[in-house]
């Protein structure tokens, strides 16, 4: 089998977006997905939620922003590159609280935030419908985000996928990586489903599925899976156009042809991809006190996503301590859509032994304190 400079393990957007990068760079490289790629990537509601994340500071924050503002250039960059639009929607984002305590913390948010920009807005009760007018009185005040937009998960996962396989990428979907392939203490290739295949280089970049190819390297990676069920329902008269997220985690992000995305529940440490009567019947609960006009709608779909978290809710972006030329790239959570045009810049960049770049990810690396984090 052929020998490549680079091997990534993932066609998810972050795998697809750092062989994306690297292969504009002139290396040659190879994605693997167990499944299909972009699969994982494609259950997101898309969300750009740089400030919605963030209640206090944080090395990745500066990072997010940073992402959130390259998205008009990567759409049209994208849309050049293999005519996909990503649906990049900018009507900004409603940050709800539902009770006078989720009203003491989103105010202490938004202080945080509005030091820092103050394009943010504080809403009263009576103020959120005129922002949104489909959305009820009935809270305890919200702030609004105007700056955090979404995109469409699957098309950006399908843009970035055939971006790299239009800069020469070899994707191989449906085909495991089994084991890693290493001399002397240095990555030499992957053995596959298929076969052995060699490179310089190998980025471990498959979400939660990531720690499984550690497991022979006496090196426990801090991530773990977290399911998430969501359902989407579709409106025939009067629909939001911006996207709402409660202090308690449930989501709604509208949609073409008002489709309503609705998440997330949350659940540590399963990779179970079934639905569950509970699970839905409990973001249905939660949405409709947020968006009444939801009981008229149609359910029209189900589905699950399995989200990387990291014990530190940090991403993991670096080097493998104790092995030469094997990169780790994983623990994004529910900001990997947001992340991925930047960290495949970045993850190039690092890659190629910009110093720059190594000192700004040093936060993010398997090192020092990030390690007592271990069982």
């Amino acid at each position: 089998m052929k020998t490549y400079d680079h091997v990534v393990i993932g066609g998810g957007v972050i795998g697809c977006s750092i062989a994306y990068r690297l292969a504009k760079e002139g290396l040659s490289v190879a994605v693997f997905d167990a499944g299909k790629a972009g699969q994982a990537s494609m259950a997101a509601g898309g969300m750009l939620g740089a400030q919605n994340e963030f209640v206090q500071d944080n090395p990745l924050l500066g990072i997010a922003l940073e992402s959130r503002a390259m998205f008009p250039q990567l759409r049209d960059e994208l849309l050049s590159e293999t005519g996909i639009d990503i649906d990049l929607r900018t009507a900004g984002l409603i940050k709800t609280a539902a009770t006078e305590q989720d009203r003491d913390e989103l105010h202490r948010q938004y202080h945080f935030l509005s030091e820092k920009d103050s394009s943010i807005q504080w809403l009263e009760p009576e103020e959120v419908p005129e922002i949104e007018p489909c959305m009820m009185s009935q809270t305890a005040g919200a702030i609004f985000l105007e700056k955090d937009h979404q995109v469409k998960a699957p098309l950006l996962a399908q843009a970035f996928l055939k971006a790299a396989m239009n800069a020469g990428v070899h994707v191989y979907e449906e085909t495991k990586a089994l084991r890693l392939l290493i001399q002397h203490n240095r990555i030499v290739g992957v053995d596959t489903s298929i076969g052995s295949l060699y490179a310089t280089q190998v980025t471990i970049a498959a979400g939660a599925w990531s720690s499984h190819l550690l497991e022979d390297t006496n090196f426990s990676l801090p991530v773990i899976p977290v399911k998430g069920e969501c359902l989407s329902i579709r409106l025939a008269g009067p629909a939001p156009v911006k996207t709402i997220f409660a202090v308690d985690g449930c989501y709604i992000v509208p949609k073409r042809n008002k489709e309503m995305l609705i998440g997330a529940t949350s659940i540590p440490g399963s990779f179970d991809t079934s639905v569950t009567a509970h699970g839905i019947l409990s973001l249905l609960q939660r949405a409709s006190r947020l968006l009444p006009v939801l009981s008229d709608g149609v359910i029209h779909r189900t589905w699950v996503g399995v989200r990387p978290q990291a014990a530190d809710h940090l991403p993991i972006m670096g080097s493998h301590p104790f092995i030469d030329g094997l990169h780790i790239c994983t623990g994004h959570y529910r900001n990997g859509i947001l992340l991925s045009p930047i960290t495949g810049i970045l993850m190039k960049d690092y890659i190629n032994g910009c110093q720059k770049t190594h000192e700004l990810l040093t936060p993010f690396a398997l090192s020092g304190a990030r390690l007592s984090y271990q069982a």
